[in-house]
């Protein structure tokens, strides 16, 4: 397994064997509470997986480990499909082996915030009177890794339309759909497997985790500005900046690339096809009123427009040496594609040199993963 990614769990080493992920949050399976205007109802607890039928079936089959879907099983007592009713049929698909991350969570719920407060959205509620409670909610979690069971909730075989779903009854599973926002968040799964298998510790674990859509963090908001304005008293002041950033955005351009004349992935050095792509966002710059940092060109990267895609959505990252750092959340499929072994370590050619700390902020905050997990 050594072309697999590995990633530290609880100190202990996976591979990552599998992954979905894009699955995206529903509004019907929000939680009422964050659920956009233009939909009503309450929201099903019950996550949609795609169908159990044919290719598509099959694949969420080998992910899961699971081949019954579509089992009918119903609890007479609480009036529907159950961790009970489903124990008692054969239907639990993993048994307290999938897991969310708090940190993960606050994360999410960090890159959320200024949606949450500015609401680019159109929601029934104004969602910034949860944002505080739910987020001590998550910091008050005793545990880093919080374990839970799913079950086959799917359409029953005997229904026509054979949509697989899983849910689960434990507390984790209301908690995050109270968090997630509808159409920008996305569920990312991770198929773990031990590195060092034991008697204990010798079969897969499920990683559930959740991503904000890139635009919606709060770095690239687009209230960013609008947020800068408010929380910044010399409101001239900031203008004077934008104006000035507006002036210097090219000569930024043309000091990044006569620095750095190569993208390192692609090998081009067409200055036409080169993007001075910021290591520390260009939003927080102005936030901070580092209109220096901003125009920095050591503060930038010459990149072709695929890679500087993956280092400015936070695929991709660099440490203090240049070794290239590559997430989770991309995969091996589409690692390939790109041309990039995710656990080769390489040393790119970005004259890493006096940008220690544009490139700590950006694994710190860009990174979509957390740097100490992997490995």
């Amino acid at each position: 397994m050594a072309e697999y990614q590995k990633i530290k769990i609880d100190n202990l080493e996976y591979f990552i064997i599998d992954s979905i992920q894009d699955f995206r949050a529903e509004d019907s399976f929000i939680h009422r509470s964050n659920k956009l205007a233009q939909f009503a109802g309450n929201g099903e607890s019950k996550k949609h997986v795609g169908t159990y039928k044919g290719k598509l079936g099959q694949r969420i089959s080998n992910f899961f480990d699971y081949s019954t879907w579509g089992l009918e099983h119903f609890d007479a007592v609480k009036k529907r499909k159950t961790i009970q009713s489903a124990r008692s049929s054969g239907a639990v698909i993993q048994d307290n082996t999938c897991f969310f991350s708090k940190a993960n969570l606050l994360k999410y719920l960090d890159d959320a915030k200024a949606e949450y407060y500015t609401q680019e959205q159109i929601y029934h509620n104004d969602i910034s009177a949860f944002y505080n409670e739910r987020y001590q909610e998550v910091q008050n979690l005793e545990t880093e890794h919080i374990p839970f069971s799913i079950y086959d909730a799917s359409d029953n075989l005997s229904q026509k339309q054979q949509r697989g779903y899983i849910r689960s009854d434990d507390k984790i599973w209301k908690l995050w759909r109270e968090l997630i926002l509808p159409k920008i968040s996305y569920l990312s799964i991770l198929k773990l497997f031990p590195v060092t298998p034991t008697e204990q510790n010798n079969k897969s674990i499920f990683y559930f985790r959740i991503l904000l859509d890139y635009q919606f963090r709060t770095f690239v908001h687009p209230s960013a500005l609008q947020l800068i304005d408010e929380i910044q008293a010399d409101t001239v002041e900031i203008e004077e900046i934008k104006k000035s950033y507006r002036v210097g955005q090219e000569k930024y351009r043309r000091a990044v690339i006569e620095y750095m004349p190569q993208c390192p992935f692609s090998k081009i050095t067409d200055e036409r096809l080169l993007i001075a792509s910021h290591i520390k966002p260009y939003s927080i710059c102005i936030k901070e009123k580092r209109e220096d940092h901003a125009l920095d060109y050591l503060n930038g990267l010459a990149l072709s427009p695929t890679y500087d895609r993956l280092f400015d959505q936070g695929y991709i990252t660099f440490s203090d040496n240049g070794e290239l750092i590559c997430g989770t959340q991309l995969s091996s499929y589409t690692w390939e594609k790109l041309n990039i072994n995710p656990t080769a370590k390489n040393k790119m050619r970005i004259f890493p040199e006096n940008r220690e700390s544009y490139l700590d902020y950006h694994r710190k905050h860009v990174f979509q993963d957390d740097i100490i997990d992997l490995t």
